[in-house]
């Protein structure tokens, strides 16, 4: 019922945290088109002024004289020679889209005229730019001197005039000032080569009224001299009239009003906190485990026989520290014969006395067989009473294996679980903080915060439920470790998310078996894991000749085997064979003597009794 609970406040975070991740889906795909259509404008308006240039450079040469107001207007540009005398960028095209989050999407064209052949050709990035990519070539990446690089190869060589399409994209550009918010764009990192002509199209999510300032790596701030900018309609272009050279840069920064980007952009202490939380949490449960919870590796080998000393009952617990199975238990108790299964012609599961329990059994196993029957001869597994004992016994079995396989010293798993969870929920808190949008930004948070424990819970979780070959589980546990990462890579907190999920992974797989054993803990759990593993791997022939050897070897083993989740795979493996009478238990409308038809009667009871247990 806890699980329960927690998945649907899972999916209640859930849906609110999908808001802005699918809108930012969204607003990529818009913005890579605008980035497209802002391009081919900056392409389109570098053309024209080119072209005026050239016609009145024409009818210069034509009139012998210029106007005053022409040469005010029309920028001077660098000629730009149709063969160089070194490699160098003939020009460089940048087109930008800046989103109403603040990331930007950048496109870069640069065609490279090259003297002789180069077998290798190196392309910069900044350092924070996410999926760079040189269009239709594989590339070599790596960091060098805080920039990224990706390096392109030709076994044949590069020779003439090549044109390269560079694609990235980057956030984190804006920073709050004092009533304002700053943006700082780098449009050129360093190349290896000079760069005769350069021009660039910045495409911004609205209008504004103040003027962006540019500095070059060489030129500095003197670099606004060299160059004509526009801005018109939210949209800034631009285009130097002097070469730059190699290992240049360009930045633009502009100063806008106060919330014209969406989101936080304070001075990152919130951000620091998250990320100092989520590390610091994730150190101490590791340090935790290493201290307090680790165990040997365990040598586990396939036994046909259950563990020493086991019963069904007590299999969940040791596999992966899951409820005891009262279940189970009685179904145990009645494959030794000390009590019978009925069901009447209503459907009603009757459990019959057959003998009393003696010292042959543990101490809690005589009580709670005293108690479920006192002076009766029968107990309605329907009632209330049955659910009692059962609730008592859920209690019992825990502790009585807590005191015999575990350390005094032994931490608890619950501890270091809960302090993976605040890791996780932290780490998705810092992804929602660049994600959720202005308005309701303390509610995504929140959100976030009660989303990412519970999708680590689950995802530890999902170790246990593997174990006992629960499917459903498992799968919502791994669905929630991916929904988390989804809201990580798309927060820019994609490897805190991945160390903080994986160290609830980590977790979650060496505490599945519980805290830290004594070496008889250890061989308890081994024999455990071992008959699990004979149930899995075991075939048709081994088990019908097992059961050559004791007829009733299927009825005495199929109480261990539904504990274990695997019921339904061990009826299988005697498919086509007749049991023999089960003694332990019967229908009014018939016992059924074929495996498969017995187990559907079986799981049909055991419904029933859950039914009881947790009504």
């Amino acid at each position: 019922m806890r699980r329960l609970f927690a998945l649907l406040l899972a999916l209640c975070c859930l849906s609110a945290l999908l808001t802005p991740v699918l809108a930012t889906t969204a607003d990529t795909a818009g913005d890579t088109a605008s980035a497209d259509n802002a391009a081919g404008e900056g392409d389109a308006a570098g053309d024209g002024e080119a072209a005026g240039e050239d016609t009145d450079a024409a009818g210069e040469t034509a009139g012998g004289e210029t106007e005053g107001e022409d040469a005010e207007t029309e920028p001077e540009t660098a000629p730009v020679q149709d063969v160089l005398s070194e490699t160098a960028y003939k020009s460089v095209t940048v087109s930008c889209t800046v989103d109403e989050k603040g990331r930007a999407y950048v496109s870069q064209t640069l065609e490279l005229s090259i003297v002789g052949a180069l077998q290798e050709i190196s392309f910069t990035f900044p350092e924070s730019a996410k999926s760079p990519k040189v269009e239709g070539y594989k590339t070599k990446s790596e960091t060098k001197n805080g920039v990224r690089v990706l390096t392109v190869s030709n076994e044949a060589g590069f020779s003439g005039v090549v044109t390269f399409q560079l694609s990235y994209n980057q956030s984190g550009l804006v920073t709050a000032g004092e009533a304002s918010q700053i943006l700082t764009l780098p449009l050129l990192s360093p190349q290896a080569y000079p760069i005769a002509a350069l021009s660039f199209a910045v495409t911004l999510p609205a209008e504004f009224a103040s003027s962006p300032s540019f500095s070059s790596g060489y030129y500095q701030d003197v670099i606004e001299d060299l160059m004509t900018v526009t801005s018109s309609g939210g949209v800034v272009t631009g285009l130097t009239s002097t070469p730059l050279q190699d290992n240049d840069t360009l930045t633009m920064s502009l100063t806008l009003p106060e919330g014209y980007f969406s989101g936080s952009f304070g001075s990152g202490a919130g951000s620091i906190v998250l990320l100092v939380l989520a590390g610091l949490c994730t150190a101490l449960a590791l340090f935790y485990w290493f201290r307090t919870l680790r165990n040997k590796t365990l040598r586990v080998s396939a036994r046909s026989l259950p563990p020493d000393g086991v019963n069904p009952g007590d299999v969940p617990f040791l596999l992966a520290g899951g409820d005891a199975d009262f279940n189970m238990l009685v179904s145990y108790w009645a494959s030794l014969g000390y009590l019978s299964f009925f069901i009447n012609q209503a459907g009603h599961v009757i459990l019959r006395r057959r003998m009393e329990m003696g010292n042959e059994r543990r101490a809690f196993e005589r009580k709670l067989f005293l108690l479920l029957f006192g002076d009766e001869s029968y107990c309605d597994g329907a009632s209330l009473h049955y659910k009692k004992v059962g609730s008592k016994a859920m209690a019992v079995i825990p502790r009585y294996w807590a005191r015999r396989i575990y350390q005094k010293r032994s931490g608890s798993p619950a501890l270091a679980r809960l302090l993976c969870c605040m890791a996780c929920a932290f780490s998705t808190m810092l992804a929602m903080d660049a994600l959720a949008p202005e308005t309701l930004h303390a509610l995504y948070m929140i959100a976030a915060l009660v989303a990412g424990f519970a999708f680590c819970y689950f995802l530890q979780h999902a170790c246990s439920a593997y174990y006992l070959n629960n499917w459903l589980f498992t799968g919502i546990g791994l669905g929630c470790g991916f929904l988390m990462l989804l809201v990580g890579v798309l927060g820019g907190a994609g490897l805190l998310t991945v160390i903080t999920g994986g160290a609830a992974v980590f977790i979650g797989w060496q505490t599945a078996h519980g805290g830290q054993r004594r070496p008889e803990g250890d061989d308890i759990v081994a024999q455990t894991l071992g008959f699990r593993r004979f149930l899995l791997n075991a075939t048709d022939h081994h088990a019908q000749q097992m059961l050559r050897r004791d007829p009733q070897y299927y009825y005495k083993m199929l109480p261990y085997a539904e504990a274990m989740g695997q019921g339904r795979r061990f009826t299988g493996l005697f498919h086509g064979v007749r049991l023999e009478p089960c003694p332990w238990y019967e229908a009014a409308a018939g016992t059924p003597t074929t495996p498969a038809a017995f187990y559907d009667h079986f799981c049909e009871t055991l419904a029933i009794l859950n039914v009881s247990i947790r009504k």
